[in-house]
């Protein structure tokens, strides 16, 4: 997957700058997959599929490389990518063809070049649930991990990219799945391309507009439009977009007053950082305090407690592993430490509100995103779809799971 994968090599390049040598090609050290003679690969071709530091496979006949790392049947969806359309409205509620992946232009948008953005909509008549989805694909926070590549899309990202984009194919997006929970929302796709996130409102001195944060305003101020009334609206996001999700869900709960806005964070535990590099991520992205959460830009983890008790009667879900291969060096916190650290903010915050929930993996090696495993994967006997469906619908046996 995109985000597994940019930030896998973000993993390696804390080591080597740290003077250390590259390991081994395995789970822990390669999100994508390891070829025999011990080289990690990307895992997104035909050729060499794979993910979290599987064998790398060879698809055969028609099959693609799916999201999950797994060769898999092609998926026929109706797209109109289009080209960009002069006379397409740039305001006002969003229309687009029904059941099918539309891209709608920003200019107001921008990526980390400056470059305008847009986002992705599948509407539907099936329900009044809407799933918002941010995107995620690493974070930088200077001149050096801006440019080796710490962050995806920097250099922009448009309908044509999204087009390609395989997370539209992700279960979540699945109508046909009976065990998705979310097969009967409208679909709006954020894209992750300011290096922030999504967090950001700053163009910073080394050339990037971390813009995270101006961003989703500027699409909240269509999408409110386009969403408007009582309903249900899910905010969900995986790793960088986890961060996003939990930094701006004041954002979505002031554009939507109406309705009912939860929000899904997979693979982003607000914990602290090591050493000084918080305080290097909000200089560098000009991340904004939510109102009300004090002294949450110096220790994230009050950030969930201010979320349950903000909102009580909207429902805040976390999909984590325990030791993760990605957000461990992201944070500046070995593995031990990382552990603890997550275990002391869900004992501390998750185990204590009824509107705050986990359900956390210990992996036998570390890990990172959940979201694609949507359909498979299961816990002391609890399937992620099941506990996923329990946070979409408020059933009263949703609580907190962990196991291995």
């Amino acid at each position: 997957m995109r985000v597994t994968l940019v930030l896998s090599l973000l993993s390696v390049a804390f080591v080597s700058a740290c003077g250390g040598t590259r390991a081994t090609c395995r789970p822990d050290t390669c999100g994508g997959c390891c070829t025999l003679d011990d080289r990690c690969l990307a895992g997104t071709s035909t050729a060499s599929c794979g993910a979290g530091g599987s064998l790398c496979d060879t698809c055969v006949g028609a099959q693609v490389c799916g999201v999950s790392g797994r060769c898999e049947a092609p998926v026929t969806m109706a797209f109109d990518a289009g080209q960009p359309d002069a006379g397409a409205p740039t305001t006002g509620a969003i229309t687009a063809p029904s059941e099918q992946w539309t891209w709608v232009d920003f200019p107001t948008a921008v990526c980390g070049n400056g470059s305008p953005t847009g986002l992705g909509v599948n509407l539907t008549s099936r329900s009044s649930d809407v799933i918002i989805y941010l995107q995620g694909g690493g974070a930088c926070w200077n001149q050096a991990t801006c440019s080796l590549g710490f962050a995806t899309d920097l250099d922009g990202y448009d309908g044509q990219q999204f087009a390609g984009d395989g997370i539209r194919n992700q279960g979540a997006f699945n109508r046909t799945l009976t065990t998705n929970p979310f097969r009967d929302a409208s679909f709006v796709f954020i894209p992750y391309c300011t290096g922030d996130v999504h967090s950001g409102d700053r163009l910073a001195p080394y050339g990037i507009h971390h813009r995270g944060a101006a961003n989703v305003r500027a699409y909240l101020e269509r999408l409110k439009e386009t969403f408007p009334g009582p309903r249900r609206i899910f905010v969900v996001g995986v790793s960088a977009g986890g961060f996003g999700v939990q930094f701006n869900y004041f954002r979505f709960a002031e554009a939507f007053p109406q309705a009912e806005v939860h929000a899904l964070a997979d693979s982003a535990q607000l914990i602290n950082p090591g050493g000084g590099r918080l305080a290097e991520f909000i200089s560098a992205w000009g991340t904004q305090q939510p109102p009300g959460c004090t002294n949450c830009l110096q220790d994230f983890t009050r950030v969930p407690g201010w979320l349950a008790t903000t909102w009580p009667n909207r429902r805040f879900a976390l999909l984590a592993f325990s030791r993760d291969s990605v957000l461990s060096p992201f944070l500046g916190l070995d593995q031990m430490a990382f552990e603890m650290a997550t275990t002391q903010l869900l004992m501390g915050e998750y185990q204590t509100r009824a509107n705050l929930k986990s359900y956390v993996v210990d992996p036998p090696m570390p890990a990172h995103v959940m979201l694609t495993s949507l359909t498979t994967r299961s816990v002391m006997g609890v399937s992620l779809s099941s506990w996923v469906g329990q946070f979409v619908t408020g059933a009263p046996g949703w609580t907190n799971v962990r196991g291995p």
